[in-house]
């Protein structure tokens, strides 16, 4: 029989820097490679060394685009891993336009932190040269006895969860995992035969909003900045979230053609995504694929402008309120909206709004939680902008959604959590156990895990 064994190098109660390695007689599987993100304590985690020579894995599967996903992919190539790593053909278009982007930013906080350089652009480029596209429900043989096939996790465009068969033994592994009724992609899929399932748990202790809730507290906010004169700053993550908020102003735009407030899209990247979104048709859910059978380009609208360059960027200043900013970062750390945010925030007739999951630590996070100030190049900045959070447009399930897809598992022998803070994932453990009576145990850092 042979010996699985289970070691997590990250997201375990935490987050990010999703990290999962599987020991297969000898195998070693590498689930996601992603960054750690939040305050400096937890970010320079990312510049210590590897808790695993990578020169041994024999395989890289990534889940999905986001960054605390795939950040460190190119760190396995400067340290000689030399194999692929196999992804659905949306997260391999959307991890190039993310490592690209991260490259520089991550070299603009090393020198913040006096650190080296994290990897050098020859090793993303490794990355991009490795890559292995995977359809979804397409089984790929790694070798005579481990084989895996993606599924759709319907949290971004082509994430993707994992499902790996052992000999007679099935593991799945969720990523992360969408709720129903997406905006944009399709419904997650259900999985009923598993050994053993290593779930998210971002939002196991928490529901969202229902998704009319959502759309009018986004659409209640962007009307008022008419009666009040003022500048409404949208944070966005690139991928999803912008994507989703784009088609909800597109559909309000296109059926009020007498509302004219500008709207910027001050994020190069996000419209690089959004372009790949319009490339995979087959991968958005019949709602949006009847959309673009009337409207040409969902992500279009009038008064939306695209921003390419710096240049553009600052130019948003001199247009006068009323006015609406969509910028990155979606947990304000970094990117064009920390200098809308040191221009407008300390204006009370200003209104900020954050779209997601804000990690502890980060700039978002501390803003939502009562921060007065921040600092901005060494210059502090008052906060005096009304402050919300609309969490509908999390591409997270919540904890009722969770709790449906791990429910559909015909007892499994273990349900294994990770990706959530320490008492969200303590609280889903328990509510796993006592719903379902499934064996139920969270994942701890470099914690082995025999999976017989």
């Amino acid at each position: 029989m042979t010996k699985i064994k289970l070691t997590s190098y990250g997201a375990t109660q935490e987050v990010t820097g999703s990290c999962h390695l599987l020991n297969i007689g000898g195998f070693r599987l590498l689930i996601d490679c992603g960054m750690f993100q939040g305050d400096h304590k937890n970010y320079r985690k990312n510049w210590e060394d590897l808790p695993f020579d990578p020169k041994d894995l024999d395989a890289v599967i990534l889940t999905h685009a986001h960054l605390d996903h795939c950040g460190r992919l190119p760190k396995l190539y400067s340290k000689k891993y030399m194999g692929k790593v196999y992804a659905s053909t949306p997260t391999i278009k959307l991890a190039r336009i993310v490592l690209e982007d991260s490259f520089y930013i991550m070299n603009e906080k090393a020198m913040k932190l006096h650190l080296p350089k994290l990897y050098t652009l020859a090793d993303v480029h490794k990355v991009f040269v490795s890559w292995k596209a995977v359809d979804y429900y397409k089984q790929v043989e790694l070798t005579k006895d481990i084989s895996f096939k993606l599924h759709n996790a319907g949290h971004i465009l082509g994430s993707s969860i994992v499902e790996i068969k052992v000999g007679n033994k099935t593991l799945v592994f969720s990523g992360d995992i969408g709720g129903e009724h997406m905006p944009l992609v399709k419904d997650i899929d259900y999985l009923s035969k598993a050994d053993y399932v290593i779930s998210e748990g971002t939002y196991g202790n928490r529901l969202h909003e229902h998704l009319k809730n959502r759309d009018e507290k986004l659409l209640e906010a962007v009307k008022r900045v008419t009666a009040n004169n003022s500048t409404l700053l949208i944070t966005i993550f690139a991928l999803e979230r912008t994507q989703d908020i784009l088609k909800v102003l597109n559909d309000y735009y296109e059926n009020h053609l007498d509302f004219s407030v500008p709207v910027f899209l001050d994020s190069p990247m996000a419209w690089d995504a959004t372009k790949i979104y319009k490339e995979s048709l087959e991968y958005l859910n019949e709602e949006a694929q009847e959309s673009l059978k009337r409207d040409r380009d969902i992500f279009k609208f009038p008064h939306l402008s695209v921003t390419n360059n710096v240049r553009q960027s600052k130019h948003i200043n001199a247009v006068p309120p009323p006015k609406i900013i969509l910028a990155g970062s979606g947990m304000a750390e970094g990117g064009r909206m920390l200098h809308h945010f040191a221009r407008y925030l300390n204006d009370e007739k200003n209104h900020v709004l954050f779209m997601g999951f804000q990690v502890p630590g980060t700039l978002g996070h501390k803003i939502i939680n009562g921060s007065f100030d921040f600092n901005y190049y060494g210059r502090p900045v008052k906060i005096k902008a009304a402050v919300d959070q609309i969490d509908g447009f999390s591409a997270h399930a919540d904890q009722a959604a969770l709790l449906k897809w791990i429910g559909h598992f015909k007892q499994p022998n273990k349900v294994l959590l990770s990706h959530g803070d320490e008492d969200v994932l303590a609280e889903l453990a328990s509510i796993v156990k006592q719903k379902f009576n499934f064996d139920t145990e969270v994942i701890k850092y470099n914690e082995t895990i025999n999976l017989e």
